[in-house]
């Protein structure tokens, strides 16, 4: 992977440059794009590419609350085994093992990071639905359980100084050489200009894969069969 460098990013970015280095670029801008791009932000500098505005994702009209093992009643294994059970045979174990287990760590961070889950009292306000069999679904201003986690992680990403957000920005096209993904194009919807920005790795955080049109810009994206398409138009993630 090449490295570019941390403050090799135009500061402040304006309309009037052609041209991008970065150490990672992120296209997307909901939960997944910004979490990720936090995370990158350690090992160098991060652009994340919005299409439209930053805050005008799928993430925010995600109400359903997030299922997490952390309340006095709960035990993780229970919560395994409920996911288990309600996936009736279509999720893969592996994954929901990863997803029980370090749940609760990156829940409890999320509220460090700022995040405001409904609570009772002092204590988090848990409920109980669908196939769990335990009070363990977390909301965030009732029904604005996306939305919140999404003003938590924008208000982290603008903290961070060499991690920059652009809104407007419509990709294009990945730029592939040698075989592998080493930048990818833009169009600025503001004005209708070209850019182009060459980064170490490029991560598409597009949500349902890219179904708006951009994000995929031409990856042929591996294990991306039609086996579970009905489900992953309806939800971004997959277990």
């Amino acid at each position: 992977m090449v490295r570019y460098g941390v403050g090799k990013l135009p500061t402040p970015m304006t309309n009037a440059h052609k041209n991008y280095r970065a150490d990672y670029a992120v296209v997307g801008s909901g939960i997944a794009g910004l979490r990720a791009a936090i995370e990158l932000s350690a090992a160098g500098s991060v652009l994340v590419l919005a299409k439209s505005n930053l805050s005008d994702s799928a993430t925010a009209w995600a109400q359903g609350g997030i299922a997490v093992a952390l309340s006095d009643e709960d035990e993780i294994g229970l919560h395994e085994q409920d996911t288990l059970n309600a996936g009736d045979g279509l999720c893969r174990h592996e994954a929901v093992t990863l997803l029980v287990e370090e749940g609760p760590k990156y829940i409890t961070q999320l509220i460090e990071w700022g995040t405001e889950f409904d609570r009772s009292g002092t204590k988090l306000a848990f409920t109980r639905e669908a196939a769990h069999s335990r009070s363990r679904i977390l909301h965030a201003h009732g029904d604005s359980t996306g939305r919140e986690i999404s003003r938590a992680l924008l208000a982290r990403a603008h903290s961070i100084p060499h991690l920059h957000l652009r809104a407007h920005a419509f990709t294009t096209e990945l730029i592939v050489e040698g075989g592998r993904v080493t930048g990818l194009r833009f169009i600025d919807e503001t004005d209708g200009s070209e850019h182009e920005l060459r980064a170490g790795a490029v991560l598409l955080a597009t949500g349902r894969s890219g179904a708006a049109g951009d994000g995929r810009a031409g990856a042929n994206l591996p294990g991306d069969d039609e086996s579970r398409s009905g489900y992953r138009r309806r939800h971004g993630h997959r277990l």
